[in-house]
């Protein structure tokens, strides 16, 4: 059982508890942390990876706390009120983010990489393009939970 289904079972009134929202907070920027760490090679543009390296990259990516927070009817307005706006989307590949909230980015990159761990032999998709997306959505949450 993830850390934030935990959390939310047990504490019901979120908007009063601040320890749970930090410690909600806490496990889903480490599993980004964790995620940006497999996806660091990706962000090399120069550097075409292969796809046996791409597909152990999407093998390591991680949704567990991701998951947890969608299912489980977190209000997100209490981790973060922060949109994508231009500046948060400086320096990352053009996505479609702006103005999408914490819940929605969340939700996005959720389906990606489940998507991929399922799929990522098929040969109607760019195996690059979906992680170098994934890596930009990784990236953007990043900015939108961190401090």
């Amino acid at each position: 059982m993830s850390i934030i289904k935990e959390i939310y079972d047990v504490t019901k009134d979120l908007a009063g508890n601040k320890i749970a929202l930090n410690k909600i907070k806490r496990a889903l920027l480490t599993e980004i942390k964790l995620n940006n760490k497999f996806l660091e090679d990706i962000s090399d543009n120069e550097k075409r990876l292969s796809d046996v390296r791409l597909i152990q990259i999407v093998a390591n990516l991680e949704i567990i706390e991701v998951k947890a927070a969608i299912t489980c009817g977190l209000p997100f307005e209490l981790i973060s009120l922060k949109k994508a706006d231009k500046e948060m989307m400086e320096g990352l590949d053009p996505i479609r983010a702006l103005d999408n909230d914490l819940e929605t980015v969340l939700e996005k990159i959720y389906i990606k990489i489940a998507y991929l761990k399922k799929d990522f032999a098929s040969e109607h998709i760019n195996l690059y393009i979906r992680v170098r997306n994934i890596y930009n959505y990784n990236k953007l949450l990043q900015k939108m939970i961190g401090k």
